[in-house]
Formats: C-alpha cells, sequence, structure tokens
C-alpha cells in the first residue's frame, strides 16, 4: 500500500498553514478589519470590468448622462394620458412630502412639469435640470449617504436587490475587459426603476433583474454610483454621516450599518439597528483603489516576464504573480518541482485547489494540470504552471500539489493558504455561512428530489413494459392452450359420467358464453354431500375459478326454489370471466368436499359472441394489462397508505422518546422553550447539585453549534444563580438562524484549568428545530458475519439489520459488509438481485465483491476465492478465528480500494473484533484515514481475547444494555477501558414483528383488539401442532435455544408448572448438545400432547404464531445481555415472565413492585402516584431454583384466572408500550458523534 499523505520538509513560501481538506473555520477574537459596505461596493463595481482613470471626469460624465435620462423620463410624463399623469403625479407628491419631513432635497422641477395639465397641442417637455453633488437621485426624493448601498433583501426605491451570484471563473484566462472608450454609453443603461422616478408602490410589483449578472456594466454602475451612493471627488476621507428613519418608520440599514453592527457573539447577531447609527461613508478613492488593485494584478498576469519573476527565488517552492491574490482577477501560479521531495522528477503535476479553507470550490473544476514553465533550469528549479481565476467571494485561496496518483506535496500536512486581497473578509464569510449552507441544502434537496422523480419515472416505464409483455404472454397462453383448458369441460353432468344415471349438476344456459353470467344447478342427493345433515341456517360453499382456477370465488349455494321429490337442488349464480375458456369448481359443506373424485368439477365455456379466438386473445391482451396495472396500482397505493401510516407512528415515538428524555434530565438541565428553536432566544436552566458542580457559587456555560462545527460560538457567560430557595442557574443564549443543534458545557471557571461539567465527556447536545440547514448525515459501515434474515444466527444478526434501518431512517447513510456465505446461493431474499461490484487480488487469493439490499440497507458481499467460506452455516468450522479475521481485512481492504470513507466502523462480537486493530495498525495510515471505530459486545462469554483487544483500540464500545454493562463492568476482559464503554439496549424492529401485518397470523390485530386477535392466533396454534382446543385455556410459552445460559431447568420447570395449574404449553427451540437434547425429548413424550407440544427447530413463522398466541412467555435466563424475546412477546401482547438479569431488567417492570422504575424509565415520570401512571408489563423473579419461577409464574397464572380483564388490560398496555430501535438508535447516533471527538 502507498501513504497518500506525504509531508514536506523544505521549501519557502509566505502562506499560512492549515490541514488540507479542513472545513473548521478559525474563530474570530476581533471586529470586523472591513466594513461590509467597502466590500459591496468593491464586489459590485469590478463587475462592470471598467477602467477610471479620471475619477472627477468620470463623475462628471455619469451625472451628465443622468441629466439625460431624467430629460427623457420628463418627456414620457408629459406623454401620458390626463388621468396617469395625475395618478403619477399625486403618487410623486406623497414621496416628496415624506422626504421634505426628513429633511431632504427634492427635485421641484421634475415635480411642476409631472403636476402640469396637458393643453392642447401640449407636446414639448421642459428641460429638466440635474442636480449636482453631492445631491442624489430625486427618483428616490431624498440625498441617499454614501454608505447606503443596497444589500440583499433590501429594498430602496422599490428595487430588490439580489445577492451577488456566484462567481463563475477558469482555470484558463478570459480576454480583459474593455476599456472605457470601447463601451458604447449612448445604449440605453438598464436602471433600476427608482432611477426613473417611480414610486416604491409601483416600482415594487415590476420584475427586475434576477441576479447582478443579468444586469448590464452601464447600467449597473449607474444604479450604484448615481441613485445609491453620493461620491464627492473633492472627499478622499471617510466621514461619518446618519442614516434617516425611512418612511414606514423603520431604520432602512445599510451594509456598513450591518457589518458595524453584528458580533461574533450569536446573542446579538439578529438585533435591529438603533437609529441615528453613525456609518463610514466611503470615498471615490476606496472605489478607485480597488479598480487599480485589480488592474494591477490583470497587467501582471499578462504581462510579466516569467524568468524576472522568479529571480532570486528559485529555492522557493511556490511563487504567486501576482503574490497576493486579488479578487476578481486570475492568478498564475509556478510551481518549482525540484524544491519538493515528494514530487521531484514525478511525470505529472496537479494542482487540488479551493478557497475559503477549502469551503468555496471553483465551479465545475478544483484540480489542474500543470504544464513545464518557460522559466531557465540553469539555476536548478523546475517550476511548473497553471492559471485560475480568484472568486469575488473568496478571503483565503488553498492548494495542494500531487502526481495524479498517490503522492502529494501538501506542506507538511499544512497545505499552502494565501490570503486574497480585495475579496469578502473573513467575518462576512462566515455570516454568510447559514445562507449558503441553506442554498446548497435547497440545491441539494432539488437535485434528489429530481433524481427520484426521474428513477421514479423509469421504473413505472419499465413496470408498464413488464406488464405489456406479461399481458401478451398470458393472452397467447390462453390462445395455444385453449383446447387443452377445454378438455373434459361438460355443460351437465351425470353421476358417475353416466347419462343413465341420475344429473349431479347442470348449467343454464346449456353452453354459458365469457363474460357473461350462468346459473349453477347442484343435485346434493346424488353427490357424495347427500349423507350430511344440513341444518336450515346454514349452506352448500360453491368454490368456483377460470381457467385452472384463476380467479377464485367462494359463493354461498340457495335451496332452488323448484325441488324434485327424490333430489335436493341447490342454486347458484356465475359471474363468468372474459377470459373464461372454462370454469373449474368444488362443492362443500365445512371440511367436506365433492371435488369430483380430487378431478374439480369442469364447466365449457363458449368464446363471447362475434369474436374469434385471434380477436378474443387480442381484446384479451388489453384486458389482462389493464388487470395488471390496476393490481400493482392498487398495491402502490396500499403500499403508500400503510408506509405513512408507519412514519407517522414513529415521529410520534420518536417524539415522546425525547420527551421522556427532557423529563429525565430536568432535574439537572431543562430549556424555556422546551423545544429549541433557530433564530430564536432560548433560556438555559442548570442544577449543579448532582454533578461535578455541585456547591459551587458560579456556573459559566460555553458552546458552540452543528456538534461544535458552527463559527460562532458562545460564552463563557456566567450564569444567573438562582434565587433563594431556587436551584437552578440560568442563561440567555441567542440561536442562530442555521443551528441545527445547540452544544454546551458547564464549569467553575470563565476559561482555563477548573471543574467541567461535560456529561461524562459527551457534551450536552440539544436538537435545534427550524433550521435552515439540516443536519449532514453520518456514513456508517457495519462489518459483522451475521444479518438478519439471511445469515440469522442469534440477536447479533437482529441487532445489524433492525440498528442499521432505524439509524438510516434518521437520515444517515448505513450499509453492511458480510461474507458471502455458502448458502447465499439457495437464499430466497438474495436471489435474482447481487450485482458485481468489484474484484481485487489480495491475502494470496482474488477477492469478489457483490452487492444486493437486505431489508432496505445496502449489503456488500465479500467472496474469497480461497474457500473461506464456502460453508453451510455462520460458525462451526474448525478455523473460524482465521476465516473472520481475514473478512475483517478483506472487509477494510475493499473500503480502501473503493475510495470509501465511513464515518464509523461499527464492529460486532468476537468474530469482527480485529476490525479495530487492523484498521488502526495497517489501513489509517495508508489512506482510509476518516473513519472511527465502534464496537459492540453481544456476548462476553465468547471471544474475550479479541473482545479485549477491540476494546483497547475502538473509540467506543457498547454492550446491549445497561444493566448488563453494569454486570460486566468489572471484568477483566474490559475493565481497564470501562472510561468509554456505555449500555445500549437492543429494540425491535416493529415492522418485522407486527401483528397488524403478518402474513403469518390468522388474523391481524393491534392493542384494540388485542382479545379477539389472541383468541384467533391461539385456535390457529391449536390446530397447526395439534394442541386440544377444548376450553380455551391460557398458553404458556418459551421460545429459545435451549442451552445454560437460557435456564434449561427452569424452563422445564414451567412446562410442568403450566400443566399442573391447568394450562397449555409450548416449546420452540433446539439443544446443540445432544444431552441436553435427549433430555428435552424424554420431557416431551411424557406429556399428552393436548396439553404440551414441544417442537425442537427453527421456524420463523411458528414463532410469530406462538407470541401471538401465548397469555404468557417464559424467558428464565441465567444470564441475559439484552434479549429479544420478552420484547417480541409484548408486542404480539404475550405478557413476560423473567428472570431479573441484563436486558430482561432493563425492559420487564413488575406489575407488583417495579411501579416507580416503570414510570420513571417508560415515561421520564419521578412520581406515578402523582402522574397517575401504571407502566408495569409483567412478572419478574431474582433466583434461579424453581421456587423464584413459581413466585412469578404463579402470579401471573393467579391474575389470568381471578381477575381476566385485568390481565387483558395488562396485554393491552405491553403492546402499547414501545420497545423498538426508536430509542437505541438515538443513543447510537450520539455515542457516533462522540466516537468522531475521541
Amino acid at each position: 500500500m502507498v501513504n497518500t499523505r506525504f509531508s514536506l520538509i523544505n521549501g519557502h513560501h509566505q502562506s499560512s498553514l492549515h490541514a488540507f481538506g479542513g472545513r473548521t473555520n478559525p474563530r474570530s477574537n476581533g471586529k470586523y478589519c472591513m466594513h461590509r459596505l467597502d466590500e459591496v461596493i468593491r464586489a459590485r463595481v469590478t463587475k462592470t470590468e471598467l477602467q477610471v482613470s479620471d475619477e472627477e471626469a468620470e463623475l462628471q460624465r455619469l451625472l451628465e448622462e443622468n441629466n439625460r435620462l431624467r430629460k427623457a423620463m420628463a418627456d414620457a410624463a408629459l406623454k401620458l394620458e390626463p388621468e396617469k399623469r395625475k395618478k403619477f403625479a399625486e403618487e410623486y407628491q406623497q414621496i416628496a412630502a415624506s422626504a421634505t419631513q426628513l429633511g431632504l432635497d427634492v427635485d421641484q422641477q421634475l415635480l411642476k412639469e409631472a403636476s402640469h395639465e396637458s393643453a392642447p397641442g401640449h407636446g414639448q417637455s421642459q428641460p429638466v435640470q440635474a442636480p449636482q453633488p453631492p445631491q442624489a437621485d430625486v427618483s428616490l426624493s431624498a440625498s441617499i449617504p454614501a454608505s447606503d448601498v443596497r444589500i440583499p433583501g433590501s429594498r430602496r426605491g422599490g428595487l430588490a436587490v439580489p445577492p451577488p451570484a456566484p462567481s463563475s471563473f477558469s482555470p484558463v484566462a478570459s480576454p480583459p475587459s474593455p476599456p472605457i472608450s470601447s463601451l458604447n454609453l449612448e445604449d440605453p443603461p438598464r436602471l433600476s426603476p427608482g432611477s426613473l422616478g417611480v414610486s416604491a408602490s409601483a416600482s415594487s410589483t415590476q420584475a427586475g433583474p434576477s441576479s447582478l449578472d443579468e444586469i448590464d456594466s452601464k447600467g449597473y454602475l449607474l444604479d450604484i454610483l448615481n441613485l445609491s451612493v453620493d461620491l464627492d471627488p473633492d472627499d478622499d476621507d471617510d466621514q461619518a454621516v446618519s442614516v434617516p428613519e425611512s418612511s414606514s418608520g423603520q431604520v432602512t440599514r445599510s451594509a456598513a450599518q450591518v457589518s458595524t453592527s453584528l458580533s461574533s457573539d450569536p446573542s446579538v447577531m439578529h438585533k435591529k439597528q438603533e437609529k441615528e447609527t453613525p456609518v463610514k461613508k466611503p470615498s471615490v478613492r476606496a472605489v478607485t483603489e480597488i479598480l487599480s488593485e485589480r488592474e494591477a494584478a490583470r497587467k501582471m498576469v499578462t504581462s510579466h516576464v516569467p524568468d524576472e519573476v522568479v529571480a532570486n527565488k528559485h529555492h522557493w517552492m511556490v511563487v504567486l504573480v501576482p503574490e497576493r491574490p486579488v479578487a476578481g482577477e486570475e492568478l498564475v501560479i509556478y510551481f518549482n518541482r525540484n524544491a519538493s521531495d515528494v514530487l521531484r522528477g514525478r511525470p505529472s503535476i496537479n494542482m487540488l485547489y479551493g478557497f475559503n479553507k477549502w469551503e468555496l470550490k471553483s465551479e465545475g473544476c478544483d484540480r489542474l494540470n500543470l504544464s513545464p514553465s518557460s522559466i531557465s533550469r540553469n539555476q536548478g528549479s523546475d517550476f511548473w504552471s497553471c492559471r485560475i481565476k480568484v472568486p469575488l467571494e473568496s478571503y483565503e485561496l488553498n492548494f495542494v500539489f500531487n502526481d495524479g496518483e498517490n503522492a502529494y506535496e501538501n506542506n507538511t500536512g499544512k497545505d499552502f493558504t494565501f490570503p486574497v486581497q480585495g475579496g469578502i473578509s473573513y467575518d462576512d464569510w462566515i455570516d454568510s455561512a447559514g445562507d449558503r449552507a441553506a442554498k446548497a441544502a435547497a440545491i441539494k434537496a432539488a437535485a434528489e428530489k429530481a433524481a427520484a422523480e426521474e428513477t421514479e419515472r423509469q421504473r413505472q416505464e419499465a413496470l408498464l413494459q413488464q406488464e405489456k409483455e406479461k399481458a401478451q404472454k398470458k393472452a397467447a397462453d390462453v390462445k395455444n392452450g385453449y383446447e387443452g383448458l377445454q378438455k373434459n369441460g361438460v355443460s351437465i353432468m351425470h353421476v358417475g359420467s353416466d347419462p343413465a344415471k341420475p344429473v349431479l349438476w347442470k348449467v343454464s344456459p346449456a353452453e354459458p358464453v365469457a363474460g357473461t353470467k350462468a346459473k349453477l344447478l347442484y343435485n346434493r342427493t346424488a353427490s357424495p354431500l347427500s349423507k350430511l345433515q344440513i341444518p336450515q341456517d346454514q349452506t352448500l360453499n360453491l368454490r368456483y375459478g377460470c381457467n385452472g382456477w384463476q380467479k377464485p370465488v367462494v359463493v354461498q349455494m340457495q335451496h332452488d326454489a323448484i325441488q324434485a321429490e327424490d333430489a335436493e337442488w341447490w342454486m347458484a349464480e356465475l359471474d363468468v370471466p372474459f377470459e373464461a375458456a372454462a370454469i373449474n369448481f368444488v362443492i362443500n359443506y365445512f371440511e367436506h368436499y365433492d371435488n369430483n373424485n380430487r378431478q374439480d368439477h369442469k364447466i365449457m365455456i363458449q368464446l363471447p359472441k362475434d369474436y374469434t379466438l385471434d380477436s378474443w386473445a387480442q381484446a384479451l391482451e388489453e384486458r389482462f394489462f389493464q388487470d395488471f396495472h390496476e393490481e400493482r396500482k392498487e398495491a402502490e397505493e396500499e403500499a403508500k397508505r400503510k408506509e405513512a401510516a408507519r412514519k407517522a407512528e414513529r415521529r410520534k415515538a420518536q417524539a415522546l422518546v425525547r420527551e421522556v428524555e427532557r423529563r429525565k434530565v430536568r432535574h439537572v438541565l431543562y430549556t424555556e422553550p422546551a423545544v429549541v428553536t433557530a433564530g430564536e432566544e432560548v433560556t438555559v436552566y442548570y442544577n449543579p447539585r448532582d454533578t461535578s458542580l455541585n456547591g459551587r457559587q458560579r456556573i459559566f456555560i460555553q458552546g458552540g453549534w452543528n456538534r461544535w462545527s458552527h463559527p460562532r460560538p458562545f460564552g463563557p457567560l456566567e450564569m444567573e444563580a438562582p434565587a433563594a430557595g431556587g436551584s437552578h442557574f440560568k442563561a440567555v443564549v441567542k440561536v442562530p438562524l442555521d443551528a441545527y443543534k445547540m452544544d454546551f458545557v458547564f464549569s467553575d471557571v470563565e476559561g482555563g484549568d477548573g471543574t467541567y461539567d461535560s456529561r461524562g465527556g459527551y457534551d450536552y447536545h440539544l436538537p435545534v428545530e427550524n433550521s435552515l440547514v439540516p443536519e449532514p448525515g453520518l456514513y456508517i459501515a457495519h462489518i459483522a458475519v451475521e444479518m438478519a434474515p439471511i445469515a440469522k444466527v442469534g440477536g447479533l444478526g437482529d441487532v445489524v439489520t433492525a440498528l442499521g434501518r432505524a439509524v438510516q431512517d434518521q437520515g444517515h447513510k448505513v450499509e453492511v459488509l458480510l461474507p458471502k456465505y455458502q448458502f447465499f446461493n439457495s437464499s430466497p431474499v438474495l436471489a435474482g438481485q447481487l450485482k458485481y461490484e468489484t474484484e481485487f487480488d489480495w491475502g494470496g487469493t482474488r477477492v469478489y465483491v457483490t452487492t444486493g439490499v437486505v431489508e432496505g440497507l445496502r449489503v456488500f458481499f465479500i467472496e474469497p476465492r480461497n474457500g473461506f467460506f464456502d460453508t453451510p452455516t455462520v460458525y462451526g468450522r474448525y478455523d473460524d478465528e482465521v476465516r473472520f479475521d481475514f473478512f475483517c481485512k478483506a472487509a477494510l481492504e475493499f473500503l480502501l480500494r473503493t475510495n470509501r470513507q465511513p464515518d464509523i466502523l461499527h464492529c460486532h462480537d468476537w468474530s469482527t473484533a480485529h476490525v479495530a486493530k487492523t484498521y488502526w495498525d495497517d489501513y489509517h495510515p495508508y489512506g482510509l484515514w476518516n473513519p472511527k471505530v465502534v464496537f459492540t459486545i453481544h456476548n462476553l462469554n465468547y471471544g474475550k481475547r479479541k473482545i479485549s483487544e477491540a476494546a483497547y483500540y475502538c473509540q467506543r464500545f457498547t454492550t446491549v444494555s445497561p444493566t448488563y454493562a453494569y454486570e460486566t463492568g468489572g471484568n477483566p476482559t474490559i475493565s481497564s477501558q470501562t472510561h468509554k464503554f456505555l449500555g445500549i439496549r437492543n429494540g425491535i424492529d416493529p415492522e418485522l414483528w407486527d401483528p397488524e401485518n403478518n402474513q403469518w397470523l390468522p388474523t391481524s390485530f393491534t392493542a384494540q383488539n388485542v382479545v379477539e386477535g389472541k383468541a384467533a392466533a391461539r385456535k390457529a396454534l391449536r390446530e397447526r401442532i395439534g394442541l386440544g382446543g377444548w376450553g380455551d385455556k391460557f398458553i404458556v410459552g418459551v421460545v429459545s435455544r435451549l442451552t445454560g445460559q437460557k435456564g434449561v431447568p427452569l424452563i422445564k420447570h414451567a412446562a410442568f408448572r403450566t400443566v399442573e395449574r391447568g394450562g397449555q404449553f409450548v416449546l420452540l427451540g433446539s439443544a446443540p448438545d445432544p444431552k441436553v437434547q435427549a433430555e428435552f425429548d424424554q420431557l416431551a413424550r411424557s406429556y399428552n400432547g393436548d396439553v404440551a407440544r414441544f417442537c425442537f427447530k427453527y421456524d420463523e413463522p411458528l414463532s410469530h404464531l406462538i407470541y401471538a398466541a401465548c397469555d404468557m412467555i417464559v424467558v428464565p435466563s441465567m444470564f441475559e445481555p439484552c434479549g429479544l424475546t420478552q420484547m417480541i412477546a409484548m408486542r404480539y401482547g404475550a405478557v413476560p415472565v423473567v428472570r431479573h438479569t441484563g436486558g430482561l431488567k432493563d425492559t420487564v417492570f413488575d406489575v407488583d413492585f417495579d411501579k416507580a422504575r416503570a414510570a420513571w424509565d417508560v415515561y421520564g415520570s419521578s412520581d406515578w402516584q402523582r402522574d397517575g401512571l401504571d407502566a408495569t408489563n409483567g412478572f419478574a423473579f431474582e433466583g434461579t431454583d424453581p421456587g423464584s419461577l413459581d413466585y412469578a409464574l404463579n402470579r401471573a397464572i393467579d391474575a389470568w384466572y381471578n381477575d381476566r380483564a385485568w390481565f387483558q388490560t395488562l396485554q393491552k398496555r405491553v403492546m402499547e408500550q414501545d420497545w423498538s430501535w426508536n430509542r437505541p438508535a438515538l443513543d447510537y447516533i450520539e455515542l457516533y458523534h462522540a466516537s468522531r471527538k475521541a
């Protein structure tokens, strides 16, 4: 592998040093170094590309041009019809009156001419005298101070000036701007409505230019210099002026006012300006200096002699022309290849460049190929060169060089950085970050929407084509198989097909026609159903379909009105489908069938009237197409409805999770309002009593925004001490408009050494609503050897899938890397969808990578051709550790070779623990530089050496429940790393375990109809596995592997106690230990099948039915890291009976002694009695003996017998609780972000 991060030891330049690709802006410690007004004028005036050499002459010429325009305006006004001229005069007088009240001069001559009544023959306008400096354009009815250049969002004279458009520049030189003499100033300039004397109310409705690029040079210069700025050619010094209050009563804000009013403290970022705020008035000299700088830079670029430029600089690595980049102009960069130890002698030199800490990219280009320059090499130098355009919006240039492959010259890892002259200031760039981010987010969202719409359009086209092809094939099959479909079809059937015997059935008409109705008469007396006693209120069922049982229908038959003495006739009406060549049918009464000795009955159907076989097939093709299309559309609409309902349910659950978390920390921290909103103030309340700051008299808060990435932090702020009897300190902070996360810590010092409360190193983070920008998503790559449902052995596989889906639903990118086992070749989930991704030689073999989507997650399958994963199972080979270590490295190699840079590598258990060490040792130094590692322990009993290694190398590691973390924290395997150890309980995927949408249940149900739903499930389970159905007894279930961990002796005792108390017992699972399996085989033989059934197998559909049918589920584990069984059981309304250990204690709250703990954990309530809450959900015990189990199980059975209504309420309550990944996913996301900081 080649190290892509080389460093430079020698070389000379004048750059400041910053990290390549860095996105964190430095924090400003001072005030603005330049007024925003100066920059706005500079950015806009430079667009004209005029070369002004004589400022007084140019100003005079522009004023004369404006005079001619005024004359044209007066002429136009006098040509108006009387009514229109009268209206114009009234509007003008209103503006003039407001201006006069403010003490401003008004062009009375234009007012007089505009107010003059029209006379016959009058058509010649009077000359209009243009005002002389320092008066401004009469169109504004006032003398506007020089600083009042319009800024984005402000209005002047009715014209809304848009923000400056992004500068578009190219790495090659564009032609220089023409001199002033080459511009035709006699062309009608494009002026703002205000420059023509139009009133604000009128002009505000007119369409103006959408961007500055649409305003021509002359018109724009006039707009800036004549209408908005009062330039005095004799005044070279800045002078303070006042901004008058506008006629609306609000202060008209200038760019300079905005600049001077802003502060690095967000608490004052959005304050309104005070009246009469003094501002600076720029001089003509300031404008001229800007133009002069640009002109000088332009001349240097076009006329410099390369050998003269590098004279006495042959030992330099970088030389710029001009020496300091100028905004809006081109720049020539010379790179001395011989001064670089990294790139010396390389055949190709590229430059990667950007601006403003790499945030601003060149439009469409941020990489250039350098060419050898003409500079002499006599003094040992070897200069290569390129030319770029510096954007107006830049304050800094950043670049590095490379050879087009993996060797970089990046100034010893600090990049080449040069300040830009005449561009935007750093502070203004930071202040506009929110707008830029919002625009970028909007552009991205629009692009994603357009891409999604295009993808959907293509999908719909493909589906339509598939439906057409499917309809063609089906119609052709019917046509070609027409005779076969009709074979043995009749319109009347005699018993035994003997015409001499009685009629069994007949149809009317005798020759039924496709697309019409027909009546079937059935003689039960002559049928196999003749001996059945059918009550008067019950009927026979006719089950029929066409062309081999397509479009099946069930119809209840009726007694025919005409009955013969020796026959009992039943009748039913059939709707004969248009595509029918034959009707297939049977008759049944419950489980008794007349199916023509398993041959089924068949009625021959004739072609529709006036149709031939060919024309009928053509008509069928169109009908089939419509059927397929409508079926698909209905299915899609139903899917959309369900997905919308699921999303609404998720949002509701997630909102509850956040509300509960706020309640839980309220004794330490809360805010007013409770939901932090962008652009608003928030008051933070903090009680240090239960923190490291307990007892401190002074508390400071300091923080930032957007995971500490925002350039405008706040604080340290001293918090206001609580009033007498109070407990919470408080501070008020203003939230920036572009904040999506509020981050902060507390301390007892204003800065430096002291005591800090950083929430155990995780910091305090609060979500911010209504941000201008969305929070960027993380990229998480799970590296695992299990994944449900395609490679599930235990809970690990469930977690990889469900956690990945839950985090992805929160807007993050999640991918899974998995070995490609041999048994995947027969997986129905993967059938037909795996696609080739890449291949490479590594580890002494060829490695192939394919990809597919599993449960909505992108999965990459690593398949080495050394046979490591040509196995029928996940585990069980003699070399599992060797195989999985190889997989860990191959997965990282795939990420490196495909240029993927995840934010997080999430590895699981001992099987992929090796990812942590090998990443930091073998991949992080050599190109896979971005990820941090998170490791999850699913069971500490296996692979302790590997787990210990991963705990040392990862940035954060977790286990699957808080209680299990407490129980294992002192284990020597991980005890030295517990400072980065956290317990986060697992969840279940509510869409995979959903009793409302479940194909394996006899009926769907929710918490609202749990009693009826579980009754139907009990009936179906008894029928399926052979349990007795008499007396609807309670059912106790166990779904578990039969191992020592799972409490084998207690499982046996649960079966005994259940049957002994009059219930039924069902077990699904098997024992890997033959001795244990033999014990359970004997136990199964000892019970009557009516009361207990043991299913020793893995059966996913049956597990769903058992959860839905059982009234209680027993989980008597000796230890349980988390456990999913109890949470799945509650999802289906089965009450859990568990031993309180690990995750079982974190999820099951005993109905008799856990009310306070349940209310706190489920609802964040500190007083369940005060709040009237009961969140308990099961029965628990703590011992390991049968008597302890009896204590919990007997209480559950007693409740079922003695208070059935209460027990059913408990079943409803457990169904309503949220044990999904909503809360754990948020915990993992915070953990991922903390890992990024580590």
